[in-house]
């Protein structure tokens, strides 16, 4: 079966989960509430969980961020046995290759490519298996959801509060449901970002959010979600063992054979095997390596405004809470020490 690219789902989600309760009285009329209640604005505080959708697809930007995690793949769709030799530099295979007199190394980098090139995995071209490998990671890249718990404090009469802003987690779309990539504590009690500004209005039954940061480890989850789906389209998690069952490696060697050079075998069967298996192991790190580069991004939030309603307690007592919360927020991601605009919608539930 071929590699699906499931995970090309629309725009980039980018969801933020945060949590927050409110208490208090008020109208269940038009509108978030009765602006003419005092005890409106006591509703506020508490804890929201909030997903934003970005979709960086369209960034001038993201292009050359997706280009450097995607080179050890893309070599390996145009000129495999060029990718496999660039990878073994260093290497005692690598060596080996290198010391080859030129004609000789000319012919095995053609019978490497030919045989690649001309395989078949799965019913589908090994170049087409390696196209959807990287349309898998330009969309984890591109498409993923950051979740988050906003905590809100106690509001004065205007609605303005004090808010945190911390990251819980990291979810990207597999197979039509979410996967959802936790963060770990350690990193979690760092990722928060306090004295956040908020105000509700009351009357209008709109809402902003105050400029602030969140530091986002994405490369490390961005690896996370890559292995996680390619176990569930080829049921192997490991990169390296997938291109090496694609390759076939054992029928590489035996097809090209013993590399023999004035009578002597330089590059016996075994070899070749190794150099196959070995080349693409470290290409398959490469892959890693670069995407964990992102590890560094920052999520800037301008700003972030919205609209708000206020809906019955079950309380009999006629009095409303403040339940969910629409928005878009005007927000930056920096990678690498550059950064670009990319402005997202989102949406808030409460959570107790």
């Amino acid at each position: 079966m071929a590699l699906k690219s499931s995970l090309l789902l629309a725009p980039l989600l980018f969801a933020v989960a945060c949590t927050g309760q409110v208490t208090g009285t008020g109208d269940n009329g038009p509108g978030p509430g009765d602006p003419n209640d005092p005890d409106a604005v006591a509703q506020i505080a508490g804890e929201y969980e909030v997903t934003s959708a970005f979709d960086l697809r369209n960034s001038p930007d993201m292009p050359s961020v997706i280009s450097g995690a995607l080179g050890p793949l893309g070599s390996l769709s145009d000129d495999p046995a060029g990718a496999l030799i660039q990878a073994l530099e260093g290497t005692d295979v690598g060596d080996l290759i290198d010391d080859l007199p030129a004609g000789i190394r000319s012919t095995l980098i053609n019978e490497v490519n030919s045989f690649i090139q001309e395989k078949v995995f799965q019913g589908v071209p090994i170049a087409g298996q390696i196209a959807e490998i990287t349309d898998l990671v330009a969309t984890i890249l591109t498409d993923f959801e950051v979740v988050t718990t906003l905590q809100v404090g106690n509001a004065d009469a205007a609605g303005n509060a004090n808010a945190q802003h911390g990251l819980v987690a990291i979810a990207y779309p597999q197979d039509g449901q979410r996967q959802v990539v936790a963060i770990p504590e350690i990193i979690a009690a760092l990722a928060v970002a306090r004295d956040v500004s908020v105000n509700f209005d009351m009357q209008s039954g709109t809402m902003n959010v105050g400029d602030h940061n969140l530091q986002l480890p994405l490369g490390d989850f961005a690896v996370t979600a890559f292995h996680s789906a390619l176990e569930s389209q080829l049921g192997i998690a490991d990169l390296g063992q997938a291109l090496s069952d694609m390759v076939d490696c054992d029928g590489l060697a035996a097809n090209i054979g013993d590399v023999v050079v004035s009578g002597l075998t330089v590059i016996s069967v075994p070899q070749m095997v190794t150099l196959c298996e070995q080349g693409l192991d470290l290409a398959a790190d490469q892959v890693d390596v670069q995407i964990r580069k992102l590890e560094t991004a920052q999520l800037h939030f301008a700003g972030g405004d919205g609209t708000f309603n206020m809906e019955s307690k079950a309380d009999g007592l006629g009095s409303t809470q403040l339940n969910a919360m629409d928005g878009n927020w005007q927000s930056e991601l920096g990678i690498n020490s550059g950064g670009f605009a990319a402005p997202s919608s989102f949406s808030a539930v409460r959570k107790n």
